[in-house]
């Protein structure tokens, strides 16, 4: 996975910030690179509504959506079958997105469609235009049009159940392989999951933003691929972690600077 969390960063970028009304703006609008950037700031979530890269407009399912999440310098959100990450700059008056990465699941052939002609727009964008709630990515035949999400409400880190997006290895995010991994919390006191091929027990306690294990044990047997995933899931849970819980996201960061990264559960 990309990183869930984004980073806190401190950083106004230069957009072109327009009035009116929105979502009445066609994304045809989106790219004029004659535009001269001013003071704005497009920090929060966004959802793709209508496009098109390369002059073929995107097709949008309407069981997933396609996010732009901007906090500070970082990107980030859902492409489609996987999620994504990268850096948002302005230079020489130009809008850049550089440094896409994410993570590698597979899905139905329309969705990587969708997919690979986002991020490459993405990676094409020049200008970008706020008018209201809505925003405009634009550059050469690319045509962006996003809607503004409500921040999500934050989730409880007790109690709610989640689901394994990515494997952090000190700098670097891997994606997850197998099937769903989860994570719940109880109020008990106890702890239950899956690594994606076996499943976890035990107890912890919880003391701020620490959780220390107290009892731990990992039921069945695990070989083949998943076994380097369940081998950094169980190292990173058994040892103890600090939790950071970014609305609807949760970072596990333990020794080493290894960690893990969740969803919850009800944010799909």
């Amino acid at each position: 996975m990309l990183r869930s969390v984004l980073a806190p960063a401190v950083l106004v970028l230069a957009l072109v910030a327009c009035g009116g009304a929105a979502g009445s703006a066609a994304p045809s609008n989106a790219a004029d690179p004659g535009e001269t950037p001013v003071a704005g700031d497009p920090g929060g979530a966004w959802r793709l509504v209508a496009g098109s890269v390369g002059g073929r407009p995107l097709v949008l399912p309407a069981d997933r959506s396609v996010t732009f999440v901007v906090d500070g310098s970082q990107v980030g959100g859902q492409s489609g079958c996987n999620q994504y990450f990268g850096e948002l700059s302005v230079v020489d008056g130009r809008v850049a997105i550089t440094g896409l990465g994410g993570t590698e699941m597979g899905c139905e052939a329309p969705i990587m469609t969708l997919e690979a002609a986002y991020l490459e727009g993405l990676a094409g964008v020049r200008v970008a235009t706020i008018r209201g709630d809505t925003l405009l990515l634009g550059g050469d035949a690319v045509e962006l049009q996003f809607e503004r999400l409500p921040p999500p409400p934050t989730a409880d880190l007790v109690g709610t159940e989640w689901i394994l997006d990515g494997l952090v290895l000190g700098d670097a995010v891997a994606s997850t392989i197998g099937e769903p991994a989860t994570l719940v919390l109880a109020a008990d006191g106890t702890l239950a999951g899956s690594t994606g091929c076996r499943t976890l027990s035990g107890r912890y306690t919880l003391s701020g933003d620490r959780v220390t294990i107290t009892d731990f044990e990992a039921h069945g047997e695990c070989a083949g691929g998943p076994a380097d995933q369940d081998a950094h899931v169980v190292g990173v849970l058994e040892a103890g972690f600090d939790a950071t819980v970014d609305g609807q996201g949760l970072t596990l960061t333990g020794a080493g600077g290894n960690g893990l990264v969740y969803r919850a559960a009800e944010s799909g």
